[in-house]
């Protein structure tokens, strides 16, 4: 994941960004009803009108962004994260400064409660050594007023010292236990992304030939265990080592990454597309018997050949399927789809055989 600032991680980004949007909507209507019960109970000081304003047009922008554009998502953490630090700071030394101590206010109130999702959110968006420095320059800052209330304030008590140390103590756990959990976060993160890569086609980022062993496997049992259907499609570029030879493998690589997008776009949900080598992929056609994959597998035929390749122009697929039977292996059904595929190129090419 390098020394970058943020996580390099498309599933733990997709988490947060789900999280967000679970979560905005909810802060954002939080907020929103605190401003109208102190409108109504005429408790609206300037503290509360910067507060709260901050918040309601800083989180209800970000909202909005997460909707309008997915990519942008990296500059909304950041946004959220300086508007969550920039109101945490002025609170606490608002409340430090102004209330702690005065008639008889001995408690820091609810910038106690918020200090501890301030310092999360920064471990959740800043990856490693990043975060934890974030955060004590942030613990830091918010040292001040304490030390200035300790030392010089007039209104200092031992409950307010009490409630001081117990603040700073509280916080200093929290950054260090972040930092610890962070850590282990980063662990799994990165056995993750390694297992991702162990499984993932480098060229067209499908499944690989083991990814989809291993889902043939599982597809298997499970149409064993609810008797239903399941059949493998296998097929390849026709024609495709012309490509390469006249055009270059570069071409020939993009071919196969134009190929993928759009046979995953003619695809359900359930079923299984991976690269199976070279220019042959396979697919496993979930609760599909020979027929539908037959079907299915004539739509993608006349998809690849209706659609115009980027340098290269049309190109055809030729395509075998075949059915899982009562007593197959896996084995079995990729090695009749495989003969099957072979006898629609040797017939012609461009065409679905079934075995």
């Amino acid at each position: 994941m390098g020394d970058s600032f943020f996580y390099e991680h498309n599933t733990f980004t997709k988490l947060k960004r789900k999280i967000f949007t679970n979560l905005l909507p909810i802060f954002i209507l939080s907020f929103l009803i605190i401003l109208l019960l102190l409108i109504k109970d005429d408790a609206m000081d300037t503290i509360n009108i910067i507060t709260f304003f901050i918040l309601l047009i800083g989180l209800t922008f970000c909202f909005l962004l997460l909707f309008l554009n997915k990519e942008l998502f990296r500059y909304i953490e950041i946004i959220i994260c300086f508007i969550a630090s920039f109101i945490y700071i002025f609170r606490v030394f608002n409340t430090i400064l102004i209330d702690l101590g005065v008639a008889g206010n001995v408690q820091l109130g609810s910038v106690a409660y918020w200090s501890p999702i301030v310092y999360i959110l920064l471990f959740f968006t800043f990856r490693g050594s990043k975060a934890y420095q974030i955060s004590w320059l942030i613990y830091a800052i918010t040292l001040i007023p304490g030390i200035y209330h300790i030392f010089l304030s007039d209104s200092r008590s031992i409950p307010t010292l009490d409630a001081l140390i117990q603040f700073y103590i509280a916080n200093l756990g929290v950054i260090i236990s972040l930092f610890y959990l962070q850590r282990v976060l980063e662990t799994y993160l990165q056995a993750e992304a390694s297992q991702q890569l162990a499984y993932t086609d480098y060229l067209t980022s499908l499944p690989n030939r083991r990814k989809m062993d291993a889902l043939l496997h599982q597809e298997i049992k499970r149409a064993r265990k609810e008797v239903t259907a399941v059949s493998a499609i296998l097929f390849d570029v026709d024609y495709f080592k012309k490509v390469n030879d006249r055009y270059g493998h570069d071409v020939g690589d993009s071919v196969l990454r134009e190929l993928t997008y759009l046979i995953n776009g003619s695809l359900e949900e359930a079923d299984h597309f991976g690269r199976w080598g070279g220019e042959e992929f396979l697919i496993i056609a979930v609760n599909k018997n020979l027929n539908n994959g037959a079907a299915l597998a004539e739509r993608l035929r006349t998809v690849v050949e209706n659609h115009k390749f980027d340098t290269v122009g049309f190109l055809t697929c030729s395509f075998g399927v075949s059915e899982l039977n009562d007593h197959d292996l896996a084995k079995d059904l990729l090695k009749r789809a495989d003969i099957a595929m072979y006898q629609a190129k040797e017939t012609g090419r461009n065409r679905i055989v079934t075995q």
